[in-house]
């Protein structure tokens, strides 16, 4: 099962690379929790709604929104460990993002996805 789970990170993670849309939310759960980062200020996105907001965000935020992960199988979970490379669509400031992602997974859809933003956060919340 947990070779699944990693294959259905990597199922979304690439959709997402296509743009395609209908693909991305076939990889949640109707009730995902999805908290990035920005969910400090912007809260957390909840929902098929929630996700399909976070993507119109980047949208209008960001002309490129480049995840780069290493996927490691954790049981019922998947770590996501990487960057996400951004450049901003007002300002074409380009940076690195550090970013370490705890997906949880049930009946092969994603529940949950908290990114840490650091390796050492994502393992200790993870317990590996």
């Amino acid at each position: 099962m947990s070779e699944q789970n990693v294959d259905l990170v990597r199922r979304f993670l690439d959709a997402a690379a296509r743009g395609d849309w209908p693909a991305v939310l076939g990889c949640f759960d109707p009730d995902v929790e999805f908290i990035p980062l920005r969910a400090a200020t912007e809260g957390v996105f909840h929902g098929h709604a929630g996700i399909e907001r976070f993507i119109a965000d980047n949208q209008a935020s960001f002309d490129l929104f480049e995840p780069d992960y290493e996927l490691r199988d954790a049981g019922d979970r998947v770590l996501a460990l990487g960057t996400v490379r951004l450049r901003g669509r007002g300002s074409g400031v380009e940076m690195n993002v550090p970013s370490a992602g705890v997906v949880d997974i049930r009946d092969g859809l994603i529940t949950r996805w908290q990114d840490f933003g650091s390796v050492p956060k994502a393992l200790e919340f993870a317990g590996a």
